[in-house]
């Protein structure tokens, strides 16, 4: 079995392909499942990287699957998700890298702890070659419940690739990316906090985002904003059907209006009036 399955979404990506691919091949880690799942784009980005591992002959595990149709990102990512295999899932997408050490380090914590999940850091890297980089809160290794799960839901951001999910977490409560194209990453992550018992956390471990203008968030949509709302309804259903509403019922009232209502208003403005 892969000790990790990392599932990458391709859509229109041949000028970054290769750069990616090229981070998967250097993780340290070398019992990796790696996934890229065609979601039917107009460019030969699935050409480049069949191309681009041609001749990779080594301990890492490449699987292609295609989607029915496009769906976006986080329809793709399902499908990898049921085709995985690996103890634990990672997300990468295919304009963004990671630290040569991200699976390993990550992984390493996961295990130490027996944790459902584990958490690193992301790195916005910009155009002009420079880098900011972003971290959720500390997590204490161990128990996630009660006090200490309702103080990292306040305050953690939705960096959902920066993290590690152990399978049979998604698998046992059915956890998925909602069909939606924006905040589905949020609902995916938050859903995920609530039913991870046990957590663990390596700052070293690195994400690195690339910044730059044709990125899906940077891209005018008129309708983001109720696909944000559809998001945070679906995390809404989620809590209510696994018992878990109650328990975090003000934190969740917060995150919600937060990271769904008053980002939906941000979006709604910036996408429908400032045109």
């Amino acid at each position: 079995m892969a000790k990790v399955s990392l599932i990458i979404p391709v859509y229109n990506a041949a000028g970054s392909i290769g750069a990616c691919l090229d981070s998967v091949l250097a993780q340290s880690l070398d019992a990796l499942e790696i996934i890229l799942v065609d979601d039917h784009g107009q460019d030969d980005s699935i050409a480049r990287a069949k191309q681009h591992i041609v001749s990779y002959n080594g301990p890492k595990q490449f699987k292609f699957i295609v989607t029915k149709a496009n769906a976006g990102p986080g329809a793709a990512r399902n499908c990898g998700i049921e085709a995985a295999r690996g103890r634990f899932i990672a997300f990468l997408d295919s304009d963004d890298t990671l630290a040569p050490d991200f699976c390993q380090r990550l992984y390493e914590a996961a295990t130490r702890t027996e944790a459902d999940m584990a958490c690193g850091s992301i790195s916005f890297d910009f155009p002009d070659g420079a880098s900011v980089i972003r971290r959720n809160p500390p997590v204490r290794d161990g128990a996630f419940e009660g006090k200490a799960k309702r103080a990292y839901l306040r305050r953690f951001k939705s960096y959902f690739t920066t993290c590690l999910y152990s399978r049979s977490l998604l698998a046992d409560n059915g956890i998925r990316f909602p069909d939606t194209r924006s905040a589905e990453d949020s609902c995916f992550l938050t859903c995920s906090l609530l039913a991870a018992r046990r957590i663990a956390g390596d700052d070293g471990a690195i994400y690195h985002y690339a910044i730059h203008p044709a990125s899906t968030s940077q891209r005018k949509d008129p309708a983001r904003y109720r696909n944000r709302l559809a998001s945070f309804r679906a995390l809404v259903a989620f809590a209510q059907e696994k018992g878990l509403y109650k328990p975090y019922r003000g934190t969740l009232r917060l995150l919600v209006l937060k990271k769904g209502y008053l980002l939906a208003a941000k979006d709604y403005l910036t996408n429908n009036l400032f045109k």
